[in-house]
C-alpha cells in the first residue's frame, strides 16, 4: 500500500490504532478547544495522548463552524508522528536520513480535491477569512487568532519553491500578518520582491499530509524545496495543483488553502500570542509582514488542524525536533564525516532545537568538541544548548529542569561559552522595550550558547498557557467525557510574571468576545508604510 492520499485516511489510521478522541459534544473554538486538548500535555503521558477530532465546534457568538477540527494530529505524541509517516517511532532518525539524501521531486496533476469550493472577489470579502475558524491558543491571553502551518512562496530569482511554518495572524476578513521572521527563508523571498517593487505571492496550506507538514518544519537549507523532502520520506511524489490566483503550486488533497500576495510596501504591528520558549510573546510596535488574501480554495467540510505552539510539550515541538534530530544526525555523520555519532537527540519537554543532546562512540577526547563546534555551527539560531554523551547514556532521558536552563538562560552572561549568535525568541535575551535591531543580535556580541544561572532576570511576559479558569472548565469538560486519569504537572494554567500590559488584557478579551477584526482595526491605522 502506498502513503496516505490525504488527512482523512490518517484519521481512519488513527482511530484504527486506537489514537484518535471523537469530541461530539458542542465546543466553543474561542474557550474551550485547545484549553481541552492542552490538558494532555499537562497531564496525560506521552504514550497516552491521543488526537482530538472536534465535530461540533462553535464560536463564541453561537455559530456553527462548517467542518471539524482535529487537534495534535500531526505531532501530540512520537507514536502519532510516526504513524503518520507509516512508520515505527525507532525508524524515523533513519527514515530522515533517507529522505534527506533521496528528495523525489513533486508532480504536477490538473484538479485536486482543495479546489472543490473557491471563493474569491465579492464572496471572499463578504466572508474571507471568517469562514476558517481557528480556535485560540491561550484564552486569556491570546491577542490574536492564527494559522500555524505551512506558507509557500518561490525565490523570485530562481523560481525554487520553500515551505516554510510561520504563522499567520487573522487581521480582517482578507488581510494577515506573517510571522517569518528575517532569518527566515520567506522573509528572504519577500526581500527579493521588494527589491523588484512588486509583492510576493505566497499561499498557506493548512491539513496537508503529515509528510508535507513535516517537511516543512526540517530547516532544510536555503534553496531545497521541501515538497521533495516530503517526498522522500514516503517514496512517492506529492501532488501539487497550481494556486487559482497566484504563481504557486500547493498539494491537490490538504484541506484548506489560503492564497495572497505579501505586501512590499506595508507591515503591521502584531499582538500577543505563545511562542516556543513557553512564554507569551507580546503585542509591540515591531511590525510584521502583512499578506492580502486573494482567494480562499478548500475540500468540502474541511478539517482545519491547529498547531500549539507556548509552553513545551506542545504539537509544534513535536513536528519541529523529530525533523531536527534527523537533519543534524545527516549533517554530523555524513556531511561532516565524523566518525563515531549514534543518536541526536531534541528531547521534551524541551522546545524545538534549544537543547541538543548528541551520543557517540567516543574513540578520541577532542572527539566530542569536533562534535560540539561542527553542531554549533550549523542552521541559523541553532541549538542554545549542546550537549554529548557516551554510548551508553539515552539521549532522550531529560528532566524538567531543561524548560528552565532553556528560557531563563543567557549562555554569555551567566556562563560564557559562544558568542557571535542570534537568539531567536529567547526572552532571557533582552529587555522588556528593546529594539527589533537588539532582539535580532543583542549588542555587543550577539546570543550565546551554553548554560548555568537559570533565574528570570526581568519581569516576563505570562506563562503560554490558557488562564486558569478555563483550564478548570476543560477540566470539567474532561471528566464529564470520561476521557480518562489525568495526573497535571505545574504550570497547567497561564498566569502573569510581571510584564503584560492592559492593552494585551483587552486584546485578549476582544478575542474571547469573537471580536479580532477590532484588533484588526486598530493595528491597521498603526500601518507602516516602507
Amino acid at each position: 500500500m502506498g502513503y496516505y492520499r490525504d488527512l482523512r485516511e490518517l484519521i481512519g489510521a488513527l482511530e484504527e490504532a486506537g489514537k484518535l478522541k471523537r469530541i461530539k459534544r458542542k465546543i466553543v473554538k474561542e474557550t474551550e478547544l485547545l484549553p481541552l486538548h492542552r490538558l494532555q500535555y499537562r497531564g496525560v503521558p506521552e504514550e497516552m495522548r491521543k488526537v482530538f477530532l472536534f465535530e461540533n465546534v462553535v464560536d463564541v457568538k453561537g455559530q456553527k463552524y462548517f467542518g471539524t477540527v482535529a487537534a495534535g494530529i500531526y505531532g501530540v505524541s512520537r507514536e502519532v508522528y510516526a504513524l503518520g509517516l507509516k512508520a515505527k517511532p525507532e525508524e524515523l532518525r533513519d527514515k530522515w536520513f533517507h529522505a534527506l539524501k533521496n528528495p523525489i521531486e513533486p508532480e504536477i496533476v490538473s484538479s485536486g480535491p482543495v479546489h472543490e469550493e473557491v471563493h474569491m472577489g465579492k464572496e471572499l470579502e463578504e466572508l474571507g477569512l471568517d469562514e476558517i475558524s481557528p480556535p485560540v491558543e491561550e484564552p486569556g491571553f491570546s491577542g490574536t487568532i492564527r494559522t500555524g502551518t505551512q506558507w509557500v512562496t518561490k525565490d523570485p530569482e530562481t523560481g525554487i519553491r520553500n515551505v516554510g511554518t510561520y504563522s499567520g495572524h487573522f487581521s480582517s476578513r482578507t488581510y494577515l500578518r506573517c510571522g517569518a521572521a528575517p532569518t527566515h527563508h520567506t522573509f528572504i523571498h519577500w526581500k527579493k520582491a521588494r527589491e523588484r517593487g512588486k509583492p510576493l505571492d505566497a499561499a498557506i496550506i493548512v491539513g496537508a499530509t503529515p509528510n508535507v507538514v513535516l517537511a516543512g518544519c526540517s530547516g532544510a537549507p536555503y534553496g531545497v524545496d521541501e515538497f521533495a523532502i516530503a517526498g522522500g520520506l514516503v517514496g512517492e511524489p506529492v501532488p501539487l495543483v497550481k494556486c487559482k490566483t497566484v504563481d504557486i503550486e500547493v498539494p491537490a488533497t490538504t484541506e484548506i488553502v489560503i492564497e495572497g500576495r505579501i505586501l512590499h510596501d506595508t507591515l503591521e504591528p502584531h499582538t500577543a500570542f505563545g511562542e516556543y520558549p513557553g512564554y507569551m510573546y507580546q503585542g509591540s510596535e515591531d511590525a510584521r509582514l502583512l499578506m492580502q488574501v486573494t482567494c480562499i480554495t478548500h475540500r468540502k467540510n474541511p478539517i482545519f488542524t491547529p498547531f500549539l505552539v507556548g509552553l513545551a510539550p506542545t504539537d509544534s515541538r513535536g513536528v519541529s525536533a523529530i525533523p531536527a534530530e534527523g537533519v543534524y544526525y545527516k549533517f554530523l555523520k555524513e556531511d561532516c564525516n565524523i566518525p563515531g555519532i549514534i543518536d541526536v537527540a531534541f528531547p521534551e519537554p524541551m522546545t524545538a532545537d534549544k537543547l541538543c543532546v548528541i551520543q557517540i562512540k567516543k574513540n578520541h577526547p577532542s572527539q566530542p568538541w569536533y562534535v560540539l563546534h561542527a553542531a554549533a555551527g550549523y542552521g541559523g539560531v541553532g541549538p542554545k544548548m549542546i550537549i554529548v554523551v557516551d554510548e551508553d547514556i539515552d539521549p532522550r532521558d531529560m528532566s524538567a529542569v531543561l524548560w528552565c536552563l532553556a528560557f531563563s538562560v543567557q549562555p554569555h552572561r551567566d556562563v560564557r561559552i559562544i558568542t557571535g549568535r542570534s537568539p531567536g525568541l529567547d526572552p532571557s535575551a533582552y529587555p522588556p522595550g528593546a529594539s527589533r535591531e537588539e532582539r535580532s543580535y543583542p549588542q555587543p556580541d550577539g546570543s550565546s550558547a551554553m548554560l548555568i544561572d537559570a533565574t528570570r532576570k526581568w519581569p516576563y511576559p505570562p506563562v503560554g498557557l490558557p488562564k486558569k479558569e478555563y483550564m478548570e472548565r476543560a477540566l470539567e469538560i474532561w471528566k464529564e467525557e470520561g476521557l480518562g486519569d489525568i495526573k497535571l504537572r505545574r504550570p497547567w494554567y497561564g498566569y502573569s510574571l510581571g510584564n503584560w500590559t492592559k492593552e494585551d488584557e483587552e486584546n485578549a478579551e476582544l478575542v474571547l468576545q469573537g471580536e479580532y477584526k477590532k484588533i484588526g482595526e486598530k493595528l491597521a491605522k498603526r500601518r507602516i508604510k516602507i
